[in-house]
């Protein structure tokens, strides 16, 4: 009965150092690319998709070498509004792989990082 107590607490902080990791990688993925992204506006939008509370839908920029990227990207909430209202949406993409864009109004959530903690530390306490 202790090896299965032991193996749970082991699996729970894996876990929760996964999820640790994972939010640590979106918020250095989302600081790199306001480092080095090159502004673009994306064309209005016709529309997107709601699933839980993700935000989906193909947009479409021109760089500023003048290639026209289509891409299918999911998008924060916060950015609905202004989609709705018809008004410029800005994005940073990366120079050398343009289909790689964040939206200029995107932030790095502690979420992931901080559940993460949350689950190693039950799994400590309670398994």
């Amino acid at each position: 009965m202790a090896k299965k107590g032991i193996l749970f607490k082991i699996l729970g902080v894996v876990a929760g150092i996964a999820f640790m990791a994972a939010g640590f990688s979106e918020r250095s993925s989302i600081a790199h690319m306001k480092s080095i992204g090159k502004p673009a506006v994306v064309d209005p939008i016709s529309n997107y998709t709601k699933r839980k509370s993700i935000y989906t839908a193909e947009f479409s920029f021109t760089t500023e070498k003048g290639e026209k990227i289509t891409a299918k990207h999911s998008f924060p909430s916060e950015l609905v509004a202004d989609f709705e209202a018809g008004r410029p949406v800005s994005v940073l993409y990366d120079p050398s792989h343009p289909h790689e864009f964040i939206f200029e109004k995107e932030k790095a959530s502690w979420y992931m990082v901080l559940g993460g903690i949350a689950f190693a530390i039950a799994a400590l306490l309670f398994a």
